[in-house]
């Protein structure tokens, strides 16, 4: 008699515990449901998956802070970066790029192209993360949601998702309480154009406004292991449906 009740009570937590998780998954795919909505709706984060953004602000340049103004060009699978960099009374001008395939740098006219495997898997790593970050098809199932709770972040009730795909790195996303709009993008990366190696990635968001009928941050932090190295103002953005693919040619 005994051993029959404690199967029947193992059977019961087993269902509840199944019924906990499937609930907790609703919930979540509601929210993310939700944000998408808030940050434009699906039909139009869809439809402009290539963005253009013009910038300025402050970069930590090893222990120094200096000035930046620049311009970057981002499609789901390529990127250009254009920086120019203000640091001690000298002005440089950086390029770095990934066309989907190779990956690059020039530096005041001196290029670089970056063959490594291992540099290329990394950049479509960060390139994925960055998807996730575009909550575009964050409503697929193939993505495995997690509660992370909720925290303060800047001043703002914040909850927290992680994103889960199989054979990818989770991606932390962190959505204001109030008007689910993103206010934290966190992951786990390596900088392919540095040299240290894997870190913990963190962008925040900021100063929304409708562009093209999509809600986009005025102003992003980056932090690199807990400590700011970016801070920038979004000047000018757009979203494209399509950038050519000569925008991410090398120079």
């Amino acid at each position: 008699m005994l051993r029959t009740t404690l199967i029947v009570a193992s059977l019961a937590l087993a269902g509840w515990t199944l019924s906990s998780v499937r609930a907790q998954d609703d919930e979540l795919r509601a929210l993310v449901t939700k944000a998408m909505k808030a940050h434009g709706g699906k039909e139009l984060l869809k439809k402009y998956q290539a963005s253009s953004a013009k910038y300025k602000g402050e970069v930590d340049a090893m222990g120094v802070m200096a000035k930046v103004e620049g311009e970057i060009f981002v499609a789901p699978d390529r990127l250009k970066n254009v920086i120019g960099v203000e640091i001690n009374g000298m002005n440089i001008k950086i390029q770095q790029g990934f066309d989907g395939k190779l990956l690059w740098m020039d530096v005041m006219g001196m290029g670089q192209e970056f063959k490594d495997e291992d540099k290329i898997k990394d950049m479509k790593e960060n390139m994925y993360a960055e998807h996730v970050g575009n909550l575009w098809d964050l409503d697929n199932k193939e993505y495995k949601l997690g509660s992370l709770g909720e925290m303060k972040i800047k001043g703002k009730e914040a909850v927290g998702v992680r994103v889960s795909k199989e054979g990818k790195r989770d991606v932390n996303l962190w959505f204001d309480k109030q008007s689910t709009l993103l206010v934290k993008h966190e992951y786990r990366g390596r900088d392919v154009f540095g040299q240290e190696g894997e870190t913990n990635n963190e962008k925040y968001f900021a100063d929304y406004k409708a562009v093209q009928g999509i809600q986009t941050p005025g102003r992003m932090e980056v932090h690199k292991e807990g400590k700011k190295i970016v801070e920038l103002e979004i000047t000018e953005s757009r979203y494209h449906e399509k950038l050519d693919e000569s925008t991410f040619a090398k120079p």
